[in-house]
């Protein structure tokens, strides 16, 4: 039976490598100059075409940082932050013939401080690529499809942040809170299955239609410290630190590249818990609960759960384009041939809204209730069609316990914690992106213990 399941591979393996070593003859990408290739790197003199040919897709990026804290916060001073990405994912199928079949790993270095630790002060992170410093394996999986494509099963190491919570219009900001909100990291134990951090878990997805999935995940219900898990490999399946559940639908609208309507995409979503969750409150002479088990309030809960909702929608979108059936754009300055016809196809530049809300139990967690919302501008700027202009605000309310701990402990206006961002990704080649971005924290730790932090940074990302 090994042999059996060996041998394919083998033999795949054998032809890959004969068909890279025939495309190392070609010159790499030969009729573009080298800022319109699709990968800094270029094409490996055909190397990576042929093992994209065969379902191998090797990836790598590297994003570099610089953060300046201008006023507020712990301090005013300059960081870096970096990161490098890397790593593969096979399809199967064009490898071996095993349908519906993807393995995938990706790893991570990073490098560098973090802002928000080192200069705001705050917790809704200043940079959503900033983590302890170390080379670590985000996720290593594997994944089956059915009945094309209507079921699929993904289990190994994986992240809930990849799939679950996630916001297209979002994905534009770099302050963390509008990737894995903070009411899932800062209520989880040490953060939950979002990045940096990825563990053993199961996700199983169903698509029943087009426009509707449902999908549902149970993961490791502790990822164990970042300076502790440091590579990425602290597995364990202990029941006394829990599993974590977590659930969502998706209902999708407009989504067709011929449609002209305005897209739009809606999610709910609720998680669950069975780990021990620790009472955030004091009795009522401020002494911690620890020491006066007595008050008849429970110092620990057995579960702990949440809910939320994502939107994304388009609310413009510009003129459609009009092309030929030569392909040729007719913009008043082109002319089209006698016979060609014209055809209008939807422009994907406009303008576009996201907006998340979430809540939890007051009772066992940092954050009770947690809200972001922003507008995204795709293509603003004439000839600059994939740049991206956004402004984003989240509000990130202490639950109770967490504000009467830390008035007893002296902090003055105790309640929220908020942050506005404006960024602008400027798409210089395919694989050279720059984002300039301006970020004011507002009562950074929800308290006015410090000033307002207003940071000045922006990040530079090559793609190999």
């Amino acid at each position: 039976m090994l042999k059996r399941t060996i041998a394919p591979l083998l033999l795949s393996a054998a032809s890959l490598m004969a068909g890279v070593a025939t495309n190392t003859e070609q010159i790499s990408d030969p009729a573009r100059p080298w800022w319109e290739w699709d990968n800094a790197t270029g094409d490996w003199f055909g190397a990576r075409t042929t093992l994209q040919d065969h379902g191998v897709d090797l990836f790598g990026s590297y994003s570099a940082e610089v953060w300046g804290n201008t006023t507020g916060g712990l301090k005013q001073g300059t960081v870096y932050t970096g990161l490098m990405t890397f790593g593969t994912e096979v399809d199967l199928e064009k490898l071996v013939g095993w349908k519906g079949a993807t393995i995938s790993t990706t790893w991570l270095w990073l490098s560098g401080r973090d802002a928000s630790e080192d200069l705001a002060g705050n917790f809704l992170t200043v940079s959503n690529i900033a983590g302890f410093n170390t080379l670590r394996m985000l996720e290593m999986w594997f994944q089956q499809n059915f009945f094309d494509d209507k079921l699929s099963i993904r289990v190994g190491q994986i992240t809930a942040d990849s799939e679950f919570l996630t916001s297209t219009y979002s994905s534009l900001f770099l302050n963390g809170t509008f990737g894995w909100a903070p009411s899932m990291y800062t209520n989880l134990p040490e953060g939950g299955p979002g990045y940096p951090m990825g563990t053993l878990g199961v996700r199983v997805a169903v698509n029943p239609v087009d426009w509707l999935t449902l999908q549902s995940a149970v993961f490791q219900g502790n990822v164990f410290a970042q300076n502790v898990n440091r590579h990425g490999f602290r597995w364990d399946l202990d029941a006394n630190n829990g599993y974590f559940w977590m659930n969502e639908i998706q209902g999708r609208w407009n989504q067709g590249e011929e449609t002209f309507a305005l897209p739009g995409e809606a999610k709910f979503g609720a998680w669950f818990h069975t780990g021990s969750f620790a009472d955030p409150y004091y009795d009522e002479a401020g002494i911690p609960l620890a020491d006066a088990a007595s008050s008849g309030i429970p110092q620990d809960h057995n579960w702990n759960y949440g809910f939320y909702w994502v939107l994304d929608q388009m609310l413009f979108r510009e003129a459609p384009s009009v092309v030929t059936t030569e392909g040729l754009s007719k913009d008043g300055k082109g002319v089209a041939s006698k016979n060609a016809q014209t055809v209008e196809k939807p422009s994907q530049q406009g303008l576009g809204f996201f907006g998340r809300i979430a809540f939890q139990p007051q009772d066992r967690n940092f954050l009770g209730f947690y809200f972001d919302t922003g507008l995204v501008y795709t293509g603003l700027i004439p000839t600059r069609d994939e740049d991206r202009l956004g402004v984003g605000f989240a509000y990130a309310q202490l639950s109770n316990g967490a504000q009467d701990n830390l008035e007893l402990e002296g902090s003055t206006g105790v309640g929220a914690e908020m942050a506005v961002e404006f960024s602008y990704e400027a798409v210089i080649t395919p694989w050279l992106s720059i984002q300039p971005d301006a970020q004011l924290i507002i009562n950074p730790g929800g308290t006015q213990d410090l000033n307002n932090a207003f940071l000045i940074g922006g990040r530079l990302t090559v793609t190999f």
